[in-house]
């Protein structure tokens, strides 16, 4: 689902290149026997169909993850990753919005998977979960066993 650009928000722009690394915040609570649900990709309402990640090619794993526990106070027990053709083969795309002036603080490198023109929660999750699927084949890229 390629924009034209005519949604993006001043400061916004789609990224493109299919080799960028997307860190994406793991929380305690996806984990289920050991392994990560699909809720790791799946926006939540708060989310207005922006899933939060950061690019690998401004800030690193581990400290993406500090930004996120230390800075911030979220929780995370490590990250996982996916990048821009993995995005692009479920027909999605990734919006840097790091620039954006809206009085928002956002972690260096901020970025969101764009849910907002999928037009159920099936296929959301169908979604998600082939991109659970293809960051778990990457595994852990900072924290339990990376």
């Amino acid at each position: 689902m390629p924009t034209d650009g005519s949604n993006l928000r001043p400061g916004e722009f789609e990224i493109t290149d299919q080799e960028e690394r997307l860190w994406r915040q793991v929380h305690p609570i996806w984990i289920h026997e050991g392994r990560v649900t699909s809720q790791l990709f799946s926006p939540t309402p708060k989310d207005s169909g922006e899933l939060s990640v950061t690019r690998a090619s401004v800030v690193t794993a581990e400290a993406a993850h500090r930004h996120h526990t230390e800075v911030m106070g979220l929780k995370s027990i490590g990250v996982y990753c996916v990048d821009v053709a993995d995005v692009q083969d479920v027909d999605l795309t990734v919006v840097d919005d790091s620039q954006v002036d809206d009085g928002e603080e956002r972690p260096p490198g901020h970025s969101f998977i764009d849910f907002k023109g999928v037009p159920s929660t099936k296929q959301q999750k169908r979604r998600a979960s082939a991109l659970r699927d293809k960051a778990e084949k990457r595994g852990w890229q900072y924290g339990p066993t990376a």
